[in-house]
């Protein structure tokens, strides 16, 4: 598999606080890639280091390196703008825009240029169609986000991720929020995504981790344990804290 994101010793400060220990990871392009891990263990620091989102916290500092694709993101010349377009994220709890939705998912393109009314028509479609949402709101564009179910706003945030056509998608307990029913359709979408997209997620649900990633990363206190085929990760993981934590000795 080809290399699309790789970290290299990595370390991340909140203030005093050592939130990540001499990280390095390679993960493929193409491929979903679940981080788990009890709470506070780091999952969610290194996913956000991946488009950013950690500089928004005062204090932060980071150490060591991480490449997507041949940018180092946080070389002095990155446009983190440029960087999140290209490292699209969909967090926990649902966050559509108090707008339409035509102009959620509009709302990436236009910010980037697009103003012609076919082509956002066109690319309002095609994000809708591959957040596999369309037939469910095409009649609705005009009505609110803010008026469609928890399982559709979701998938609506996916669509406003793909709007802008990244290399990268970043979940961050994407099905936390939502029912069985949603999640299912979630953890399908993802396995449909993968074929065009890098995907990138934290589950505190390790069945979840199991059904639908290539890749597993098993973290404990900032520091990775185990990275492996998730196969082999959980029916035969190498580190004994690893088989502690699947097995629910801890966590």
């Amino acid at each position: 598999m080809q290399v699309l994101i790789d970290i290299k010793n990595l370390d991340l400060f909140y203030g005093e606080f050592q939130a990540l220990k001499k990280v390095s990871m390679s993960i493929p392009e193409k491929a979903i890639t679940a981080f788990i891990g009890p709470s506070g263990c780091g999952k969610s620091t290194l996913l956000r280091t991946l488009n950013r989102m950690n500089d928004m916290i005062p204090g932060t500092r980071i150490e060591g390196s991480i490449r997507v694709g041949d940018t180092d993101i946080y070389g002095s010349d990155v446009d983190v703008e440029t960087l999140r377009k290209k490292v699209g994220m969909v967090f926990q709890q649902p966050n559509p825009f108090p707008k339409s939705i035509y102009d959620n998912v509009a709302y990436g393109p236009r910010l980037h240029g697009v103003t012609k009314k076919h082509e956002l028509d066109e690319i309002v479609e095609k994000s809708l169609r591959s957040a596999a949402l369309w037939d469910e709101v095409k009649d609705h564009l005009k009505r609110s986000a803010l008026s469609i179910s928890g399982g559709q706003q979701q998938r609506l945030c996916i669509a406003r991720a793909l709007a802008v056509n990244p290399d990268v998608l970043l979940m961050d307990e994407a099905t936390s929020a939502l029912d069985p029913i949603s999640t299912l359709k979630i953890e399908e979408l993802a396995q449909e995504l993968k074929d065009r997209y890098t995907i990138v997620m934290v589950t505190h649900n390790m069945h979840q981790a199991a059904r639908v990633s290539n890749q597993t990363v098993f973290f404990l206190n900032g520091e990775v344990i185990e990275y492996a085929d998730t196969e082999k990760l959980f029916s035969n993981p190498t580190d004994q804290r690893t088989e502690d934590y699947i097995s629910g000795r801890f966590g």
